[in-house]
């Protein structure tokens, strides 16, 4: 008996799942006769498949599909993944002076996660991210990603260098003399090189003039990294709440940081969107500074908006707005 055409377009369309086929393509790679009646009756058939769930239609144009790709359920009774965070996942500390976030504290980091890091430029995000990556190479191996970390030429740029000399409270190489992280020159398509199982730092995720798709790149990093956990940076504008993006930036995210300019020297890190909170940690905000060429933290603080002028850096004297003297306008003074 002749294999029905219904079954031979399954057994094709399995090699095309999550792709877009047009009926011309199908009756070609088919090898379908146009004098042969299955040569119209292909439209009945892909009529079924979408009934079937195989294909549905692209909504673009007619006689275009895109072939379903199949989902099997999940064992969410018995998948073999611990229900406990990672062990001593650390954000980051002074080793100058032993000040320190106590963001571990306040927020549970577990496999899988998304720890968003977006800020003004040059007021520590890359400080930020270098100091968490540090912080937690004894738990697992780090990919660190990003255009500015090398020079034109494909070598390490003298500033990243510089940073990592003078971290030198960091074990940068195991036992073997390895090193514990891989420096990727990536600056595109950040999801294509996301390594599963580790820890993966890019610093600075950059999408000229497409920043609409920047929740979808956001998912794809996150799907890749399995066990893993993705450390992002986003370039944020002075004042603003989210990243480049808008609220669409922090849609994956897990914990969401983000950073701010604190007078003329200072940084200003708040914490945003928690998923899994110990205590209450949105919206909690801590001043630090940034020292030697940018590689350590020192002073960190947690400040609370100024109860003398609510947080306005202001006071109304008169008929006259005057710098507040309690936070001599930085609107938030140590807790």
């Amino acid at each position: 008996m002749a294999e029905r055409l219904i079954d031979k377009l399954r057994e094709f369309l399995i090699g095309a799942q999550g792709k877009e086929v047009s009926l011309s393509y199908l009756r070609n790679e088919l090898r379908l006769n146009p004098e042969r009646a299955e040569w119209e009756s292909i439209r009945k058939s892909m009529q079924l498949l979408i009934k079937e769930g195989v294909v549905k239609a692209s909504g673009r144009n007619d006689g275009i599909y895109k072939v379903v790709i199949p989902v099997e359920p999940v064992k969410w009774w018995d998948d073999g993944i611990s229900e406990e965070p990672l062990a001593e996942f650390r954000f980051p500390r002074s080793y100058h002076d032993d000040t320190t976030f106590g963001i571990e504290n306040l927020a549970e980091v577990f496999a899988g996660d998304l720890i968003l890091v977006s800020g003004q430029s040059n007021y520590g995000k890359t400080a930020m991210v270098l100091n968490i990556m540090a912080e937690n190479l004894n738990l697992m191996g780090a990919v660190l990603m990003g255009s500015e970390y090398t020079s034109y030429n494909g070598h390490i740029s003298p500033k990243f260098k510089r940073r990592i000399k003078h971290m030198d409270w960091v074990q940068w190489m195991n036992d073997k003399g390895q090193p514990r992280f891989e420096l990727l020159p990536v600056g595109s398509d950040y999801e294509d090189y996301v390594k599963a199982d580790l820890m993966n730092v890019i610093d600075w995720i950059s999408l000229p003039g497409e920043y609409y798709l920047i929740d979808r790149v956001m998912k794809s990093i996150k799907d890749r990294v399995g066990k893993g956990i993705v450390i992002a940076v986003l370039q944020k504008n002075p004042g603003a709440d989210y990243g480049e993006g808008g609220p669409r930036t922090d849609r994956y995210a897990d914990v969401a940081l983000k950073i701010d300019a604190f007078g003329d020297r200072q940084s200003l890190l708040t914490i945003g969107k928690v998923k899994a909170p110990k205590m209450r940690a949105t919206g909690r905000t801590w001043a630090f500074e940034i020292v030697d060429y940018g590689a350590n933290l020192e002073n960190i603080r947690e400040v609370v908006k100024c109860s003398k002028c609510w947080g306005k850096g202001y006071i109304r004297v008169g008929q006259e707005n005057k710098r507040c003297p309690m936070c001599v306008g930085l609107k938030y003074v140590d807790k």
